[in-house]
C-alpha cells in the first residue's frame, strides 16, 4: 500500500517537474529573438519573416510574412549599414523587450513603410543617424505574434538632414519681442 501511495505521489508531482516557469518562457523567447537578431546580421531576411506567424501584428498592423519580408529588405536597402544592438533586455512570459541603439547611413530610397512611413519616397542624403528605439515583443509557440517600436523617429530625421534641427519661433512671440523660448535663445525650439 505504501508503495501506491509513493508511485502516486510521483505522477502527480511530475507535470509540476516538466512545467514552465515565465523565466523559462521568457529565456527561450529572448534566445528566439537573438537568432532573429543574428539572422538579420547574416541577411537572411526570409528566415527572419519565416519566425513571424502568418497574422502577426506589427506595430499595431497586421502584416503577412511576405510583408515582413519586403520591410527588411527595404530597412537594409535603405540603411545598407543598418546596425540594432541591445543596450537592455526583459523577458517574462511571451513578452520581450529590448531597449537597442539602432545606427545606419541613410543610402537608399524606401519603397515600403519602414520607420513609420516617413522615408518613403525621401532622397538619401548619405547621412548618418545613431537613435535609441524601445521594441516590444510577443511570442507564441517559439513564433512573433506581435511586435511595437518606440522610437526617437524625429532625432532620426534630424540627424538625416530631412527636417531642420531648428524651428523658428511662432509669429506671435516673434511680434512680442521673445528672444528666448524655452531656454533656447532667438527664439528657435
Amino acid at each position: 500500500m505504501r508503495m501506491f501511495r509513493f508511485v502516486l505521489v510521483l505522477f502527480a508531482a511530475l507535470p509540476l517537474a516538466n512545467a514552465s516557469t515565465p523565466a523559462d518562457e521568457g529565456a527561450r523567447n529572448l534566445a528566439l529573438l537573438r537568432q532573429y537578431g543574428e539572422l538579420g546580421r547574416k541577411g537572411d531576411y526570409a528566415a527572419q519573416a519565416a519566425m513571424w506567424t502568418p497574422d502577426a501584428i506589427n506595430n499595431g498592423r497586421p502584416m503577412r510574412i511576405d510583408e515582413i519580408r519586403s520591410q527588411l529588405e527595404d530597412i537594409h536597402r535603405v540603411f545598407p549599414d543598418h546596425r540594432s544592438s541591445a543596450v537592455e533586455t526583459t523577458a517574462s512570459g511571451d513578452l520581450v523587450i529590448v531597449l537597442t541603439r539602432t545606427s545606419g547611413t541613410h543610402r537608399g530610397v524606401a519603397q515600403t513603410d519602414i520607420y513609420g512611413g516617413m522615408l518613403r519616397g525621401a532622397r538619401p542624403q548619405g547621412k548618418h543617424f545613431d537613435v535609441l528605439r524601445a521594441h516590444w515583443w510577443r511570442f507564441k509557440d517559439g513564433k512573433i505574434v506581435w511586435h511595437q517600436v518606440v522610437a526617437d523617429d524625429l532625432s532620426m530625421m534630424r540627424q538625416l538632414g530631412l527636417i531642420p534641427d531648428t524651428l523658428p519661433a511662432p509669429p506671435s512671440l516673434v511680434r512680442e519681442g521673445v528672444t528666448t523660448v524655452f531656454g533656447y535663445p532667438g527664439g528657435a525650439i
